[in-house]
């Protein structure tokens, strides 16, 4: 008997969409992805063309978070199971108020 995800999955490729739905869950996911404390002053705001954008709360994350880059992307593409993000772009934006929504 075939499970509802594996279901689900044959028709996400058949449309086209699995790796739509892939990237969508790593933006879902975010929080879990990279940790609680730099889930604390990112957020996860859209993956193009293979890059991900991120809001980060000041510089000094982001370029801390810079130097983490190729192990996030790492983490990343294993979590998808396919090369999705190529890079990862950091932009200083997120408020103090999305931190803790």
């Amino acid at each position: 008997m075939i499970e509802l995800g594996q279901i689900i999955e044959q028709v996400l490729r058949k449309r086209k969409m699995w790796r739509q739905y892939k990237q969508c869950l790593i933006i879902e996911q975010w929080d879990q992805l990279v940790g609680k404390e730099i889930a604390a002053v990112t957020r996860a705001w859209y993956l193009q063309r293979n890059v991900l954008r991120v809001l980060v709360r000041d510089s000094t994350w982001a370029y801390h978070l810079t130097l983490l880059k190729p192990k996030l992307i790492e983490e990343l593409n294993r979590y998808a199971g396919e090369n999705l993000v190529r890079d990862i772009y950091f932009q200083i934006g997120l408020s103090r108020e999305e931190e803790f929504s």
